[in-house]
């Protein structure tokens, strides 16, 4: 990966906090509610078995028991997936509906009912809006048909059919509606830092590195969490040219303009793996991945012709200083010495008539 990949890969990372987040909360709803059924199932067939239908006590200690294997299935599946296991919501209702169905007691039956919620709840908080759907469709077919199966006239019936299918739409609605507004809310502070981000480590006039961004990318990590070396590496620091009078005579929006410009030449200019910054108020820096002193030589001087050849109002030229880190040469400890060498070879292209590349004469050495 190149050095500005991985700057991109170690600004990126922080993105993906809101997701492993969810992920762990599905997980420890999924976790929880697995010993909730199994404690409903035993419950109902050890401490209450009164309340069964004769011969539907196996069935429902089966479907309890099988909850905490079922749930760890369910998690290792999300583990592998980095997605939400919809199906195990879809399992637990089904369960539920089983153990409410197996309830002889009518108006215990009536209560246990609203256990159906949790599947639809689950798929509200994690899951997309079609699987909510598909969700609360089942959930509300089941605690219908339940509801309606317990003794009473066709008007109570109804009423009953009505108020559970108000009490788990409502549920389920309200948690969803709640979700949405979270994640706009996250979307919009994520949005927010990001640019701040973007801000804190790049110059607002150019769009370019600064000092502090360019420090960022020269020490981004590898995925393994160690340094990455740069290899060997050369530094162009490039000046423009009369800036100041540009400033005074023509002012300093003509002037900010020459630097955007400058700095679109520069970009448009550079390759893919280079880093280009602006450090100071008209000089620019470049640090460059190459194993050839004349290879950097040779692209501060495209860059230098690519300013002047750029025919924009006024026209400017820039100058430029070259230094070079042969391979083997611990290269993040000495860019600040590159740069300080390439700033007395710019010192030295300025005082020999600017509009000129000067390149030290041997490498940089450990």
């Amino acid at each position: 990966m190149s050095r500005a990949g991985r700057a991109r890969a170690a600004e990126a990372a922080p993105d993906a906090t809101s997701g492993r987040a969810s992920l762990r909360a599905s997980e420890l709803f999924t976790v929880l509610c697995a010993p909730g059924l199994l404690l409903l199932a035993l419950g109902a067939v050890f401490v209450a078995p009164q309340l069964l239908h004769p011969g539907t006590a196996a069935v429902v200690l089966l479907g309890g028991l099988l909850a905490p294997p079922v749930a760890a299935l369910a998690v290792l599946r999300q583990r592998r997936t980095r997605r939400p296991q919809g199906w195990w919501s879809v399992w637990a209702t089904c369960v539920l509906s089983v153990l409410t169905l197996s309830i002889s007691d009518p108006a215990f039956r009536q209560t246990a009912v609203m256990s159906l919620v949790v599947g639809p709840l689950y798929a509200a908080m994690f899951t997309s809006t079609r699987a909510v759907l598909g969700h609360l469709a089942l959930a509300l077919a089941a605690g219908s048909a339940i509801v309606a199966a317990v003794p009473g006239d066709g008007l109570e019936r109804g009423l009953r059919v009505v108020a559970v299918q108000m009490v788990l739409v409502l549920s389920v609605a309200g948690l969803f509606v709640l979700r949405r507004r979270l994640d706009a809310t996250v979307e919009q502070l994520t949005a927010a830092r990001d640019r701040a981000d973007h801000l804190a480590g790049h110059d607002p006039l150019t769009g370019l590195l600064n000092r502090r961004g360019l420090r960022a990318a020269l020490t981004a990590t590898s995925a393994d969490g160690t340094a990455a070396g740069l290899g060997p590496t050369g530094a162009v620091l490039l000046d423009v040219d009369h800036f100041k009078s540009v400033n005074d005579t023509l002012g300093h929006d003509v002037g900010d303009a020459v630097l955007a410009r400058v700095a679109a030449v520069l970009t448009a200019t550079v390759r893919p793996t280079d880093l280009l910054a602006r450090i100071g108020g008209e000089e620019f820096l470049l640090i460059a991945t190459t194993s050839d002193l004349a290879e950097v030589a040779d692209l501060g001087e495209r860059l230098r012709a690519a300013v002047a050849a750029d025919g924009g109002y006024p026209p400017v030229t820039v100058s430029a200083g070259v230094a070079f880190c042969p391979p083997g040469t611990a290269v993040p400890c000495l860019v600040e010495e590159l740069q300080t060498r390439a700033d007395e070879l710019l010192y030295r292209a300025k005082s020999t008539g600017r509009n000129r590349v000067c390149v030290q004469p041997h490498p940089l050495r450990s």
